[in-house]
């Protein structure tokens, strides 16, 4: 999913929380401010934008309604969603400013009614905010655990993967029957350990 956040600037604080808190659940977005750089063409930026994504967003306002950009941007994302059903616009009501004819049949939300951009993201994403931040941390951990191992240390654990404490015990434990060396982690706050050969 590429989503295109079209908006006037005067509502360009609530455009850019949502563009965070998509990027935060893994969202490919465009957002004019992090695609068009200096001495880039705004109208031709714009364009890459509209063709690339398939979720088109519309913060819609009493701003947005005077706006000639946005009203362009809306007449040429449906002009592609004629010719391509799979396509989706999101209307997204800022205050009580009615939506254009051609985006009033499209599902979206009342921002004005107390819908928060958290709820927001989360519904465009299908998944609940917080597993998916949690996903995202563990695999975090598990990147940055695997970077800091040094010395062919076979439990480079940096914090007890249970109750995030720094201070781990390590060890070795030789087996004489076998012939075997193990070596132990174990966390001195919460008691949870790991071994390896």
């Amino acid at each position: 999913m590429k989503v295109f956040i079209s908006h006037n600037k005067a509502d360009k604080t609530s455009a850019r929380a949502l563009a965070v808190l998509l990027v935060e659940q893994g969202v490919d977005v465009w957002f004019d401010e992090w695609e068009i750089g200096p001495g880039e063409s705004i109208t031709g930026g714009i364009e890459r934008g509209l063709s690339e994504c398939d979720v088109f967003v519309l913060l819609w306002s009493a701003a947005a309604h005077a706006s000639n950009w946005v009203g362009t941007e809306v007449r040429a994302f449906i002009r592609r969603r004629v010719d391509d059903d799979g396509l989706r616009i999101i209307p997204l009501m800022i205050d009580g400013t009615s939506l254009p004819a051609l985006v009033a049949d499209y599902r979206g939300f009342d921002l004005s009614g107390g819908t928060s951009l958290d709820e927001v993201a989360a519904e465009l994403t299908g998944a609940p905010r917080d597993l998916e931040i949690a996903r995202r941390l563990q695999a975090k951990l598990l990147e940055l655990t695997a970077s800091h191992a040094s010395g062919g240390d076979p439990l480079p654990y940096l914090v007890c993967p249970t109750c995030a404490c720094t201070e781990l015990k390590r060890g070795t434990y030789e087996d004489p029957s076998r012939d075997d060396l193990y070596y132990y982690i174990e966390c001195t706050e919460c008691g949870w350990t790991d071994w390896s050969q």
